[in-house]
């Protein structure tokens, strides 16, 4: 996976009652500039229109069965040595819950 420099990846790993909500979030804060990987129950969520602006949508493949229907163009599907070359090229890190 050869990124260039992300600005701020935000890591989603929201439960899924608070989904919908970290999304809306999440969308007033990212700028185009910025990646969102999206863990665990974040996979789960109904749409990502909220948040397509960001520059890159990721996922990682062992949550990739749970998520739905989304436009997998939108989605990067990457492994954990993905996962850690993605925080390499990011400026910073920001865990949403």
């Amino acid at each position: 996976m050869k990124e260039k420099k992300i600005n701020q990846l935000f890591i989603l790993q929201a439960s899924y009652h608070r989904l919908e909500h970290a999304l809306f979030e999440l969308a007033n804060i990212a700028t185009d500039q910025d990646a969102v990987l999206l863990l665990e129950d974040a996979v789960l969520a109904q749409s990502l229109d909220a948040i397509s602006h960001v520059k890159a949508i990721f996922i990682l493949s062992a949550d990739a069965d749970a998520q739905r229907h989304h436009n997998t163009a939108q989605l990067q599907f990457i492994d954990y040595a993905d996962w850690a070359e993605l925080l390499q090229h990011s400026q910073k890190v920001h865990t949403w819950q």
